[in-house]
């Protein structure tokens, strides 16, 4: 039977005579979808991890720490010693590790995993809301056949990628033997790959081009397509140029990427580029290409948030 991280953590800490600590820091969410979280310290490290129960959170702190000190040159046994997103930086932070510029799509991994070894498809449910609407707070419910994860976070789909997450480790984790040949890179790829392939057939039943409204509060793409550009966001690589995941989403929403070069006051040259076609325009202004796709990235990136929320 393989061995929980708590026991490897232990085992790992006893080797420099001591031992690591654990604490749980936070409770959210109504009694009967509480949400707990468990902060885990050891080596100098800290880091921390949510679950519905306090046993499964504290063995998801001891599973990061594992991880954490595999980056810091300690032998970590496998499969412990795989490489994890940083963990979330302040209690209530749930949605940082799953909707950060930087992180990578756990849905999209889950899947791809659950695909290739055969597993039921996941599926999620909203499971409830709390809190004001300038604070709400979202519990979705992960699951792949009998296994089940819940996670809170401030968006519906930061709390649907936080489930997700949670169950994809799991999976690595009991089924190390049999999933060592899946490479999450690959994985990614492929479900970029897959998101274009749903665009162009979209496309070709609904060839229309919707207008996009510059104000957020106004946007109104259909669901289909927002649901596309959503897939695309998430399936870009985080160390994908930014015109690139720019041009990939935008294709998605059914939107043209344009370029113009207007001359500066000061000197050089000022990049814009802009989504068409959208009433009124869009058009985002910045000394690079690259810095000018950032902010259009930005902008989709916040009103598909919105959107989510609504």
């Amino acid at each position: 039977m393989m061995k929980t991280p708590i026991t490897v953590l232990q085992e790992l800490m006893v080797k420099f005579s001591q031992s690591p600590e654990y604490e749980c820091i936070a409770q959210s969410g109504p009694q009967h979808l509480a949400v707990f979280e468990y902060r885990c310290s050891a080596r100098g490290h800290v880091v921390s991890a949510t679950a519905r129960s306090k046993k499964e959170a504290k063995q998801e702190a001891a599973r990061l720490m594992l991880a954490r000190l595999a980056a810091a040159g300690l032998n970590v046994p496998a499969p412990y010693a795989a490489p994890c997103p940083p963990c979330p930086p302040a209690v209530g932070d749930g949605d940082a590790v799953a909707a950060g510029s930087g992180s990578r799509s756990y849905k999209a991994l889950l899947k791809e995993l659950c695909q290739e070894y055969n597993l039921p498809g996941p599926e999620y449910t909203l499971e409830g809301d709390t809190g004001p609407a300038h604070a709400r707070r979202f519990t979705a419910r992960g699951a792949v056949g009998a296994h089940a994860r819940v996670a809170s976070a401030t968006t519906k789909k930061a709390a649907q990628q936080l489930a997700a997450q949670q169950l994809y480790h799991y999976l690595r984790e009991n089924l190390a033997r049999l999933t060592e040949d899946f490479v999450e890179e690959d994985a990614l790829a492929r479900a970029h790959e897959r998101a274009m392939e749903r665009y162009v057939e979209a496309r070709a039943d609904a060839p229309h081009r919707p207008d996009l409204a510059q104000r957020v509060a106004d946007y109104h793409l259909e669901e289909e397509q927002v649901n596309l550009g959503a897939d695309a966001l998430e399936a870009a690589s985080p160390d994908a140029e930014p015109e690139t995941a720019l041009q990939a989403v935008a294709g998605a929403l059914g939107l043209r990427v344009e370029w113009h070069s207007l001359p500066a006051e000061q000197g050089g040259s000022l990049t814009l580029v802009r989504l068409a076609p959208s009433s009124p325009p869009l058009v985002f202004c910045a000394r690079t290409r690259e810095a000018a796709a950032a902010e259009a990235l930005a902008y989709l990136r916040l009103t598909m948030k919105f959107r989510d929320q609504k």
